[in-house]
């Protein structure tokens, strides 16, 4: 009898179902967009630098102590048809919501956390007068901090990063309409100069014990770009 005069429960409204498939589809949405993807990553070129390549090396003996027979070059290849296929299908997945993404503002063009960069690369622009090259601007450096606002903003940083990297500094469109704009701005300050030069510095991080004994591993320059300040638009 009792159960008989309780109240019936009041059953969702048809908004509740609606609001309810509406936060699962974006709870799927973001879901998908975050999941870890390799971006610039899929550049063969960039898997030349010796930071990438210390990778494949470490990789394959790992493989190989656990009883896996592979050459790095073999696990290099297979990788990277793993990655293909990976790009792919989170693409497609993703391609459902583009729109959303664009309207929500919620599309994520970098990536966070992308690993240590073992060979990290240091931009050096000099200038040539009168025959001679001398140092303008050396990243990090304040006795040559020409462009300096420019260089060392937080939002410059990312792309001289990028620019590190052997697939940029390997005659990449944006590395060199990078030393295009540098080119420009040196014509303006530099009436007397002749040329200037952009390129990268590029060595192995120390380690603690070279840290300690003030030893610099060697290095080299990559990625050099010249040009000539004499005539516009000189290379």
């Amino acid at each position: 009898m009792r159960d008989m005069m309780e109240k019936p429960q009041p059953q969702p409204s048809a908004w509740a179902h609606i609001r309810a498939a509406l936060v699962l589809l974006h709870l799927l949405a973001v879901t998908i967009m975050a999941f870890p993807a390799p971006g610039e990553g899929m550049v063969r070129e960039a898997w030349k630098d010796p930071t990438a390549q210390e990778e494949f090396a470490a990789w394959t003996g790992r493989l190989n102590d656990w009883g896996i027979g592979i050459t790095q070059a073999e696990f290099e290849e297979r990788l990277w048809q793993v990655a293909e296929t990976y790009m792919t299908v989170w693409h497609t997945a993703q391609r459902p919501f583009e729109s959303y993404y664009s309207i929500c503002g919620t599309t994520q063009s970098w990536r966070m956390f992308a690993g240590p960069h073992r060979y990290p690369t240091r931009l050096h622009i000099d200038i040539e007068e009168a025959g001679s090259w001398r140092p303008a601007y050396v990243q990090r450096d304040p006795q040559h901090d020409w462009l300096h606002a420019w260089l060392d903003h937080y939002r410059f940083r990312p792309l001289l990063y990028r620019f590190g990297w052997y697939q940029y500094v390997a005659g990449y469109a944006d590395y060199q309409q990078f030393a295009d704009w540098v080119a420009l701005q040196a014509r303006a300050d530099f009436p007397n100069a002749d040329r200037v030069r952009v390129r990268f510095s590029k060595s192995r991080t120390p380690s603690p014990e070279e840290v300690r004994e003030g030893r610099q591993p060697p290095g080299e320059f990559v990625g050099e770009a010249v040009r000539d300040l004499r005539r516009p638009g000189g290379s």
